[in-house]
C-alpha cells in the first residue's frame, strides 16, 4: 500500500483524472509509435476500470453525445481521492471541431461506469455459452454506428494470476490468442492491435512469431509506467495485412496441440481443490 500511495503515476492519474495507473501505460506507447490518431475506430477490450478508454477518447478525438449531464468533480474532491466514486472520474475531454470524430467501444466482464465519449458493453465474457450473444450485442451497436471495421483493438487483458509463472504465461497466451482471433474478423487493411503478454516462455516468442506473420511492423514495448517487477510486456502490431495462409488455430485446436496447457489446467483444479479443502478445515475448527 505504500509503494501504491507513494507511486508518481498513481498521482499522476489522480491529478490528471484518469481512473488506473495504467492509462500511463497507453499513452507513452502511443508518443513512441503515434499509431492512435482522431477519426479512429477503437475497439478496449478488457477496459474496467476504464482507463485506457479515457486515454482512446481524447487520441481519437471521440464525440460526447449530449444526454443526461456528468457532473465532474471539484478540485477538492479531485484531492480527496478515498472519497472520490469511480462514476465520478470523467475525462474532460472535448471534441475539436476542426478535426474528424473517432469512436470508442469498451468491452469487460466487469461493470464499467460511463465514460463520456465512449459506448460501453459489459458483462462482455467470451465463453463458450456467451461468445454468441456478446458478438450480437457488438455487431448490433457497430450497425447501428454504421461501422464494418476499426482501425484498431487494444486489449489489456489479463487472467487471475496464480502465482506460478509457466501457468500465468499460458494462461494470458491463452486469453490473447483470443483477442487475435476476435481481432482478425473486425480490423481493417492496415489496422493495428495492442496486447499485454508475460515475457520468459517459449510461448511468448510463438506469439510474437505469429504477429510477423499478420503485420508488416511488430514492436515489443515494456513503457516505464509499467512497475520494473512486472513480467509484462505489449506487444504492438502495425500495418495489418491479414495473411491468408497464416490462419489462427481456434482455442481448442491450441489446448490439444499444446498437452502442456491441459496439464496445467490439470494442475490449477488439484491446487484450488486443495485450497477449498484447507480453507473448510480451518472453518470446520
Amino acid at each position: 500500500m505504500a509503494q501504491h500511495v507513494s507511486d508518481p503515476y498513481v498521482r499522476r492519474s489522480v491529478k490528471e483524472n484518469y481512473r488506473a495507473r495504467s492509462a500511463f501505460k497507453l499513452i507513452e506507447i502511443n508518443n513512441m509509435y503515434k499509431f492512435l490518431e482522431p477519426g479512429h475506430a477503437v475497439i478496449d477490450m478488457g477496459a474496467a476500470p476504464g482507463a485506457w478508454s479515457q486515454v482512446l477518447v481524447k487520441e481519437v478525438n471521440a464525440r460526447i453525445t449530449k444526454g443526461k449531464k456528468t457532473q465532474q468533480p471539484s478540485q477538492q474532491q479531485l484531492h480527496q481521492t478515498e472519497l472520490l466514486h469511480p462514476k465520478e472520474i470523467t475525462s474532460f475531454h472535448k471534441a475539436n471541431p476542426d478535426l474528424k470524430c473517432g469512436i470508442v467501444i469498451a468491452l469487460d466482464r466487469n461493470p464499467i461506469f460511463e465514460i463520456p465519449g465512449a459506448h460501453i458493453i459489459d458483462d462482455w465474457n467470451l465463453t463458450e455459452e456467451t461468445t454468441n450473444d456478446c458478438n450480437k450485442r457488438l455487431h448490433d451497436l457497430l450497425n447501428r454506428l454504421k461501422i464494418d471495421k476499426v482501425d484498431g483493438i487494444i486489449s489489456d487483458m489479463c487472467p487471475n494470476v496464480t502465482g506460478c509463472k509457466e501457468m500465468d504465461h499460458a494462461a494470458i497466451v491463452r486469453l490473447q490468442r483470443q483477442a487475435l482471433d476476435f481481432t482478425r474478423r473486425l480490423l481493417k487493411p492496415n489496422g493495428y492491435f495492442l496486447c499485454k503478454l508475460f515475457q520468459g516462455q517459449d510461448t511468448f516468442q510463438e506469439m510474437r512469431s505469429l504477429f510477423e506473420s499478420i503485420f508488416r511492423i511488430v514492436h515489443l514495448v515494456k513503457p516505464s509506467a509499467s512497475r520494473e517487477q512486472s513480467p509484462e510486456m505489449y506487444l504492438l502490431g502495425l500495418k495489418y495485412h491479414g495473411d491468408a495462409s497464416n490462419t489462427l488455430t481456434t482455442t481448442a485446436d491450441t489446448n490439444i496441440n499444446n498437452p502442456r496447457i491441459e496439464t496445467n489446467r490439470d494442475e490449477i483444479k488439484k491446487l484450488l481443490a486443495e485450497a477449498r479443502r484447507i480453507r473448510t478445515k480451518k472453518n470446520e475448527k
